[in-house]
């Protein structure tokens, strides 16, 4: 038996370098049958195709087998009548039919399992998309939890701002409230001579008056600085919300936020020191108008006359 003449045979077949070793193995039956020689072992085949192992040869033989046992047998119904020299030519022409049938859906097979790889290689590519999208979620999920947290802080801070003004506005109302009383006293301790102190009245009320518009200065300024702070902490934290939906830039966006929160708390805390020196100021005055008060009521608790000659004798020096 030559195989290299066998191998060469084999090797003219349309595609054979693409066929399987089962298909092989069929096709080196047939050749084998029709050069009338007896199919070898698996190994010999494996020689003459160049691939395949013993389940895939062996399956092909038995498979090879069976279908020319089969088409034997049908040959068999047809050739009877015609004469014993023609039946092998007969045989042979529907060998090669069969065997031409059988290349062609060996082929169309071979484009079946093409396709069926390439549709596995696009689930295989779909599946990695699908990681890779739920690996992107996980950071976004990430992203939108850090901006939650620095929402959150905003949130404080507006909170301190708040409590911060109220205890203010607090205070604010606690001196006004100890102004008023201090009149009340005063007022009180004079009513026995009203007529001697209406100037000294008048002067007490324009110093409260004063001082209360001073004070109420003071708490619109405080407001004022209190409701901007609570404004610009407000429209931070609305930049902030629209910023978890530009999650492509949020990471910069939010490093820019925090830089201009320190600077902006840096701000705050120099207008509180601007607004309590304002308060200390306040509180002087009211401090020196207690002072002033308190000598005007040493003076009216003096004899009348002497009391007048000290109350004429201030005034002559002032207006001096």
């Amino acid at each position: 038996m030559d195989n290299n003449d066998i191998q060469s045979t084999l090797a003219l077949l349309p595609d054979w370098p693409t066929l399987n070793a089962y298909t092989m193995t069929k096709h080196c039956c047939a050749e084998l049958t029709k050069r009338g020689q007896k199919l070898p072992n698996w190994t010999v085949i494996r020689d003459i195709i160049g691939r395949g192992s013993a389940t895939d040869i062996e399956r092909g033989k038995r498979d090879f087998r069976r279908e020319h046992g089969d088409a034997l047998r049908k040959m068999s119904g047809f050739v009877k009548g015609v004469p014993e020299i023609l039946a092998p030519h007969i045989l042979g022409f529907w060998t090669a039919a069969i065997t031409l049938v059988r290349e062609e859906f060996d082929g169309q097979v071979a484009q079946w399992q093409t396709q069926i790889e390439q549709a596995e290689a696009a689930v295989a590519h779909a599946d990695s998309e699908r990681e890779q999208a739920a690996s992107r979620a996980d950071i976004l999920q990430a992203q939108t939890v850090g901006l939650q947290e620095a929402i959150t802080t905003l949130r404080g801070q507006i909170d301190t701002e708040r409590a911060t003004r109220e205890q203010a506005e607090r205070m604010f109302e606690l001196n006004r409230q100890e102004l008023a009383d201090q009149r009340d006293r005063l007022l009180a301790a004079l009513e026995s001579s009203r007529q001697e102190l209406d100037k000294a009245l008048t002067r007490l009320e324009g110093v409260e008056r004063h001082a209360l518009l001073e004070i109420d200065r003071a708490r619109t300024e405080a407001k004022s600085a209190i409701a901007n702070t609570e404004a610009k902490a407000k429209r931070d934290a609305n930049e902030l919300i629209l910023a978890e939906a530009r999650y492509n830039k949020q990471f910069h966006d939010l490093r820019e936020q925090l830089a201009n929160a320190t600077r902006k708390t840096a701000a705050q805390e120099q207008e509180n020191a601007a607004m309590r020196e304002r308060l200390q100021r306040a509180e002087a005055q009211v401090d020196h108008l207690s002072s002033e008060n308190a000598r005007l009521v040493g003076v009216l608790k003096r004899p009348a006359g002497q009391a007048k000659g000290l109350l004429k004798k201030r005034n002559i020096t002032k207006r001096s």
